[in-house]
This record gives C-alpha cells, structure tokens and sequence, in this order.
C-alpha cells in the first residue's frame, strides 16, 4: 500500500547518503519511516543511534527511534557523539547504526549515515534505494513486540581503541590550536585534552547547530580566518579545524597558512607503507598529484575510488586497502573498521611532527617536500541537467588539446604545466571541479575559465 508523504524526500536521498533541508527534504515523518524500513529492510534486531548538535537533530533522533521500536527492534542510544564514534559502535558491537547529522552542509540542512554491522555503509544501490522504495510502498512488518530504547556510552572503549600503543609523553611541551567551528569537535577534544599533555588552544567549542562563527567545512577559505588569525598572531606549533560532525580534520602550519589535505594523506601514507611495504593506498581524481607520487614512492600501490565517503570504503574493503586520503580532509584506515578517523589522524600526524622537531624543524618545514604542486580549492557550479553539463565542459576542454585524459569519476585532463580534474557531484545538483599545476596562478586562470563556461551552460 503506498503511502503520502508530505516532505520532498527524494531530494534527500543521494548516492552515497540521506540529506536534506530540514523540514522540507527530511522531517520527522520521513526520519520514522526510513527508520521502520531499515529495520524492515534488513530484518535488524538492534540499532545503534547517534546524533550531532544540528538544532533539528533530536527531533529527527526520536522520530528514528520511535521508527526502529515500532518495528520491533531495539534502540542502543550512545547519544551526542562525533560520526566516528558511530562507526567505532557499529564495528566493534558488529551492529548497525546510524548517526543523525548533515556533516559539512549548511545549518538548515540535516541528514543519515546508515551503516551495516561493521561500519558499512548504505549507498543508493546497495540498501538506499530499496530502504526508500520500501518507505514509498509502506511495506512493514507487524512487530509481535515494541522495542526498547537504553542508553550506552563507549567513549571509554572508543578512547582505548584508538589510543592504544601512542606514547603520549612524546607530545609533551607541545602546543595546539583548535578550531572547533561549534561543532562535534566540541565534544571530541574534551575526551582528548586529559589524555595527551598538549597545550591546546580552542576556538568556538560551544556545541551551536547555528554555525556562528564560521561555514562548518574547515576545507574553505572563508571559513579558515579565525584559525589562520590564532597561529599568527600567537605562536603555536601548529593548527586544527575540524566540520561539523568532526569526520573531517583540517591542518595548518604554525604560519596559519593551510596544509593541503593531500600533503597530510602523504605523510601519513609513507608512515603506514614503512610498516606494510607494498600496501595498497586510495587517491581520488581531486587529490593533489604528490599524493600519489609519493605512495609509489614509498613502494605502495595507488588504487583510485570515486570522491565521497561511501565509495572510498566500498573500494577499501573490495581490495584490501591499508589507507586512504580524500581532498575534503577525510582519512581512512583499514584498522578503523574501513572507516574515517580525525584521531588516527592526529596521532600519525604527532608522532610525525615530534620526530621532526627534534630535528629542529618546524611544522612547515617538515611539510615542504610535500608541497610540489599549487592546488586551487574545489568549486562547485550548479546546473541543471548534470551528465549533459559534463559532456558539454568535456568536449570544452578537448578542444584545448589535452596531453592526457582519463575518463573516472567524471573526467582527468592534463595539459602538461597545469592539469585538472570535474565530476558530478553526488550531494548537490551541481558540476565539482579541482585544478592543479606548476603555479597556483595558471591552475587558477583554467579553473576560473571553465567555471565561467560551466555558467553558460547551466540551464541547457
């Protein structure tokens, strides 16, 4: 029997998540009834619950909650948690679960990240789509008996799990700044402070759903002056920003001048392929050239996937891969469950850095050879008709004799002293794009180029 539903919900269902505008794309009515089909869908016993500090996020966590007890399944709530502590529950428990948030995306927005026992990811084709179907046919279950809700909190294991084996006292007379962009982050470094003997100097730790003081995606210029501002005009050893669900961590030298997320992902991966040489590591067609170039470097094996999360680990589990580094500012480890982890992160980037220093280097310094390239910052452009821009910006670019092209994801062209890469994108209705090259100022001139014909065609 199909069902009505008053909210546009098809717009909030993505490829690789449920997000939208709340109430008009994902209300309390849609939030229910994606939970019973969930648990409908997969016949669960159990569901773990998360949420971030979105102003829409415990009406949405209760209406989940109601969806999942009336379909006979039981509530594990481990309450205000950052996204990776969700994905920590779901591997370590091997249960499924969900954490109510809209990550990086504007205040009014909000959204699921549903995951199968072990931290795996519901995409469109692999549980969205027939969860959604589901919903639309208001196929469910007659529960023989309610569930029940009980509240559990893991942060002590989660804190065990991914700390176990540093040696804190290496970190010792270090100092810190923080931006915490009044997100998840807010809750994360208070866990952190008392086990690591840093300094920390934090910015914007209240937990706001309104985004005060910044654009909860760290990756931003716009959204990188308050922190840039606190490196220069007080002397740190280096920087961290953090979104809004605290899945993604920014870096800054101690200049406030940002680290590509590339550069880090490097960094980290030559670490990783010291301890299992021949590793396989995953690089996207947006991050930097030097990423890749170093895991072969370092004898490692580049495996490229498609941008955003939910495809990466699909490709990690798929093929075995140790690492991954996304642009965004994601890092994903095979050791955390195939999923993303800003304190791994940390810790690898730490004991990188106090190595370092002991050789009298500073934060930039140690991540010079890393910076080989001059990346612009992603853009967006919305369009109407997404394959059809594509093919449009495709044929635009040939035109301009590439060297080399490469069909993934969207497209790679390369013309030698600067090269790029465009995409649909998975969550707006809109074409990405990313260039690079030699010099910042010619990387910059193809993109802004390319945006401006973009434009032109944006309503065909």
């Amino acid at each position: 029997m199909s069902i009505n539903i008053s909210a546009d919900y098809k717009s909030a269902f993505k490829d690789a998540d449920i997000r939208g505008v709340y109430p008009s794309e994902l209300d309390e009515e849609v939030t229910y009834l994606i939970a019973r089909s969930f648990v409908d869908e997969f016949s669960l016993g159990s569901v773990i619950v998360a949420r971030d500090m979105r102003l829409s996020s415990n009406v949405l966590r209760e209406a989940f909650c109601k969806g999942v007890t009336d379909a006979g399944a039981d509530v594990i709530d481990i309450g205000l948690v950052h996204t990776p502590l969700l994905y920590f529950a779901s591997g370590s428990m091997q249960l499924p679960g969900v954490v109510i948030t809209a990550s990086h995306s504007p205040k009014d927005y909000n959204g699921l990240k549903l995951v199968l026992p072990g931290a795996i990811p519901l995409t469109e084709k692999h549980g969205l789509g027939a969860i959604r179907r589901r919903m639309e046919k208001g196929i469910f279950n007659e529960a023989v008996e309610r569930g029940k809700v009980r509240a559990k909190d893991i942060k002590k294991a989660y804190l065990k799990f991914v700390l176990t084996g540093m040696k804190p006292r290496n970190f010792s007379g270090l100092k810190v700044a923080v931006d915490c962009g009044n997100g998840m982050a807010g809750i994360l470094m208070p866990l952190l402070e008392p086990k690591l003997p840093i300094k920390f100097s934090t910015l914007f730790s209240e937990l706001d759903g309104r985004f005060p003081n910044r654009g909860s995606d760290p990756t931003l210029k716009k959204n990188q002056r308050q922190i840039s501002k606190l490196l220069k005009t007080e002397k740190h050893d280096f920087g961290l920003a953090f979104d809004g669900d605290a899945d993604r961590i920014a870096f800054f030298d101690e200049t406030g001048k940002f680290v590509n997320s590339a550069a880090i992902g490097a960094l980290i991966a030559e670490r990783l392929l010291l301890r299992e040489p021949g590793a396989k590591i995953v690089y996207t067609n947006l991050t930097s050239r030097v990423y890749e170039e170093r895991i072969k470097a370092g004898g490692g094996v580049p495996v490229i996937a498609r941008v955003g999360h939910t495809f990466i680990k699909e490709t990690m589990r798929q093929k075995d891969v140790l690492f991954g580094c996304e642009h965004s500012g994601h890092y994903y480890y095979k050791d955390y469950f195939y999923t993303d982890s800003v304190v791994l992160t940390l810790r690898y980037v730490l004991e990188a850095y106090t190595e370092a220093k002991k050789k009298g280097e500073t934060f930039s310094q140690m991540m010079k050879p890393y910076h080989c390239y001059e990346q612009t910052e992603d853009v967006i452009v919305e369009v109407k008709n997404k394959p059809k821009a594509l093919a449009s910006v495709y044929e635009y670019l040939m035109n301009k004799k590439p060297k080399k092209v490469k069909k993934y994801d969207g497209f790679m062209v390369d013309y030698g002293e600067v090269w790029g890469s465009v995409k649909i994108s998975v969550t707006e209705p809109a074409l990405k794009m990313m260039f690079e090259g030699y010099k910042k100022k010619t990387a910059q001139a193809l993109q802004d180029e390319v945006v401006e014909y973009v434009k032109g065609i944006a309503n065909d």
